[in-house]
């Protein structure tokens, strides 16, 4: 029988931690303190010696009814050698056996011998170690032994039956019927604990004409922690008699730890007095309970109620240990069986939820996615409603409660979450705002799927109304007595109903366990952006770069003052700004104060427009102030101030002449000045409009638009692949790309008298004013079109791969009330669609 649960170790630790009482009564306010593991008495069916360990094995503690049992009153065997009680040899089959046994197997019951009176009588004997002491507990054996003679015959039968079941109802139903027709008991019940300890029967086998408990449910009070605790410790507990009376234990301490006997480990406990006036109320006259553990947890339990007394040998308690140990494993394989199926369909689901999010970063992409995948979002977590916050858009599916309180709720759970979940199925009672709500969000699972904590699901369950079947009001615990009112065990089991409110039904664990699939989007979602940041990155760095050259290379060829100020110091100027300012060379203005050569009444606007280009508030600014040279002498410049990054800081460029100098070097100036706010408006790469440019136009087309009631189109285009392409030619092939791409967009869109920009990358934008959609529409086309013409080979294996370019259109008559950027918006909502469709495709919203 060991090998059917050797994977199950029974908890042999002696009860030792917890706040017990031992100097005030006890009721059922403070009955989960009771040290029911100390009780000094065991129960008057056995008899105990507890021995030490010493080669002596001396008696230091008896119970008291050794004289009826073993013919010796306690006071002649306290202090003598276990050796006179049952003798040298069987002394040395007892001492030998394992008394630290882990497995249920090991445990099984000793024979002796023992002479009672000159008779010698048979014992079934059990063993094990307390605080450093021995115990020994003796059992007279049943007359009924030979009906449990072919173990092997109710060991097939209750596995037979157990197996052919198809359900763990059915299985709890049959195990209950094998056990009451094994040993007789008038009631067998299956219990399942829940996860707040309450009990609720699931199978009962019972003699007719009893009241029914199946269904029952009873309140975490009836069976307290520390007794769970012991329920770990002795998988089955035997009451032959509720009505026993007490067997004291003597000397009440034990030599070693000078506390009375440690008893969590015995067979023959005596039971809390509590326990006995529950079972008293109940009407009930013995019990057998069965332990049902798994993983070293504690699920259930299988009771038996006789209504008279009743005793079960030995034999017949280890065969239904072991039958226990058997049938619990055998619910928890069925149950991962039936949960392992359910929970790979559902991480299917999951997976297939987390890939809108991991695929795209376009919030409209991943909306519409999540449309179309309303049923399975909801189904995923059996839910009523889900919400849904991704960049700053919530997205409601179902029922749901309103944004606000979405938003509000989110927060509260956000705080609250360990590894970016969090969940509740009594939110109302937990959340006081969600009380509002608790018909439609009474449960509420909550995960997080962006590291910030911004993006996130919520699901949502409605509110149950559940009626609960108690054995017995579990409130009605008051009685009075003769010296006032005292809490005890409830004297009514009849059935007593509850209407639960304000929760829902609880997360399952399949459900729960398929988080860390979505919460994979945390890290995707963290991978891409940090991808896409690096590559962004490049690309401003790149660009950053040609700006620096174009900038340099102006004010190298520069007849004019040219200056370059990074935290407002000279960083770089060319000779004609040295000789302006009074020094031979420029090195030496480098490293210095610009503030400095501006003349004091000067100094606070000078300041002013600095902080405003650093900051990129404006661009570019002209203005006469007055500066001084390094001599003092006075200098009335006009100048020009323009915001610029070099070297990766935000820096200012400025250009500038005397006012008084000649007309040559005024006309210098101002190609000067025109030649920095070309620079300054694009794309150094292909010398197109940059993205500022653009929109300043379309600014401006907009409101013309408006007043002359033109039609308003935009067009975004997309180079297909452009990352591949540079991963296989590297960053100059693609720049020269996006250059032959550009050529062609720029002949194609003069055509049309559109106005065209890189505005990032491989992505380019155009605008046209006044054109009407037909012609909007071919204009899309030719570009297309063109693109393909070129035949820029992609480099793949396939030799009949060109690069191509996927385009995105809208065309609105403009409104006052909406900003020209939304028109950008829905451009970019157009590219995704054309995308989707697949490459050099074209779309218009």
């Amino acid at each position: 029988m060991a090998e059917a649960n050797n994977n199950q170790q029974l908890n042999r630790t002696l009860l030792t931690d917890g706040n017990f009482i031992t100097s005030e009564p006890i009721d059922l306010t403070n009955c989960d303190k009771e040290p029911i593991h100390i009780p000094g008495r065991i129960q008057p069916h056995g008899v105990l010696l507890a021995v030490t360990r010493d080669s002596e094995h001396k008696i230091v503690q008896c119970s008291t009814n050794t004289d009826e049992l073993l013919g010796r009153s306690s006071n002649e065997l306290l202090g003598q050698p276990l050796e006179s009680v049952i003798g040298e040899e069987q002394l040395f089959s007892l001492i030998s056996g394992d008394l630290t046994a882990e497995a249920t197997s090991d445990l099984q019951y000793i024979v002796i011998h023992v002479n009672v009176r000159g008779e010698m009588i048979e014992f079934y004997a059990v063993l094990h170690e307390s605080e450093g002491l021995i115990i020994i507990e003796m059992e007279c054996p049943a007359e009924d032994e030979s009906m449990i003679s072919n173990e092997f015959e109710w060991i097939q039968t209750f596995f037979g039956r157990v197996k052919q079941t198809s359900s763990r109802a059915e299985a709890s139903q049959a195990a209950a019927d094998q056990i009451r027709e094994m040993l007789g008991y008038d009631r067998v019940m299956v219990y399942e604990f829940d996860s707040q300890w309450n009990g609720k029967v699931i199978a009962e086998a019972k003699q007719a004409g009893l009241e029914p408990f199946l269904g029952h449910h009873y309140p975490a009070s009836d069976i307290p922690k520390q007794a769970r605790e012991l329920y770990l410790r002795n998988w089955l507990r035997l009451i032959v008699d509720v009505n026993y009376t007490p067997v004291e234990i003597v000397p009440t301490t034990q030599p070693v730890t000078g506390r009375p006997l440690n008893l969590s480990l015995s067979v023959l406990r005596s039971v809390s007095p509590l326990h006995i006036e529950y079972l008293h109320n109940m009407g009930v006259g013995a019990t057998m309970t069965i332990s049902l553990i798994h993983n070293n947890q504690l699920w259930g339990l299988i009771t038996c109620h006789h209504y008279s007394p009743k005793y079960v040998s030995h034999r017949k308690r280890n065969l239904c240990n072991f039958l226990g140990a058997f049938f619990s494993n055998e619910l928890y394989q069925r149950q991962q069986l039936d949960d392992y199926e359910s929970e790979r369909q559902l991480r299917k689901t999951a997976l297939r939820i987390a890939s809108i999010f991991t695929g795209s970063m376009n919030s409209i992409r991943v909306a519409e996615q999540l449309h179309d995948e309303e049923h399975n979002l909801l189904a995923l977590m059996s839910a009523s409603g889900v919400a849904v916050s991704y960049q700053d858009k919530l997205l409601l599916y179902g029922t749901t409660p309103e944004p606000g309180q979405v938003r509000e709720l989110a927060g509260w759970m956000g705080s609250r979450s360990r590894d970016y979940i969090y969940s509740s199925s009594r939110l109302s009672l937990e959340y006081e705002p969600a009380r509002a709500y608790k018909a439609k969000a009474s449960g509420a699972l909550y995960l997080a799927i962006s590291p910030g904590l911004q993006n996130y699901i919520i699901w949502f369950r409605p509110e149950v109304l559940q009626i609960v079947e108690w054995a017995g009001d579990p409130a009605k615990a008051v009685i009075q007595e003769n010296d006032g009112f005292r809490l005890s065990p409830r004297k009514s089991f009849e059935k007593w109903r509850q209407v639960v409110q304000s929760t829902s039904f609880p997360w399952q664990p399949k459900e729960l366990n398929i988080l860390p699939e979505l919460k994979a989007i945390v890290h995707r979602q963290t991978e891409n952006q940090l991808r896409e940041m690096e590559e962004q990155a490049l690309q401003d760095a790149r660009t950053l770069r040609r700006n620096e050259q174009r900038y340099i290379q102006l004010m190298e060829m520069s007849p004019v003052a040219f200056f370059t100020l990074t935290h407002r110091n000279i960083i770089y100027c060319n000779h004609e700004a040295a000789v302006l300012l009074g020094k031979e060379t420029s090195e030496e203005l480098n490293g210095l104060d610009f503030l400095q050569f501006v003349q004091d009444e000067f100094k606070d606007d000078m300041t002013y427009y600095l902080s405003q280009l650093e900051q990129n508030l404006i661009h570019m600014i002209s203005n006469n102030s007055c500066f001084k040279n390094t001599s003092g002498d006075s200098l009335k410049l006009e100048i020009t101030l323009a915001a610029i990054s070099y070297a990766g800081q935000p820096s200012v460029m400025i250009i500038a002449r005397e006012s008084t100098q000649d007309m040559g070097i005024s006309e210098a100036y101002s190609i000067m000045s025109d030649q920095l706010q070309n620079y300054m408006a694009t794309d150094p790469l292909t010398d197109m409009p940059n993205r500022m440019a653009f929109e300043k136009k379309l600014m401006d087309n907009w409101y013309m638009a408006i007043q002359e009631n033109q039609l308003m189109s935009l067009l975004l285009i997309d180079i297909d692949d452009l990352r591949e392409y540079n991963a296989i030619h590297g960053l100059n092939g693609g720049d020269l790309c996006v250059q032959w791409v550009a050529d062609v967009l720029n002949v194609t869109s003069s055509r049309y008298d559109a106005e065209i920009a890189r505005f990032s990358g491989g992505t380019f934008m155009l605008q046209i004013r006044g054109k009407d959609k037909d012609s909007v529409v071919q204009l899309a086309e030719d570009i297309r079109s063109s693109v393909v013409a070129l035949q820029i080979p992609t480099g793949t294996s396939s030799d009949s791969d060109f690069i191509t370019v996927s385009v995105g259109g809208v065309m609105m008559m403009p409104d006052p009330l909406v900003h020209p950027t939304d028109l950008i918006l829905r451009g970019e909502e157009a590219l995704m669609q054309a995308k989707e469709l697949g490459k050099n495709q074209v779309a218009f919203l």
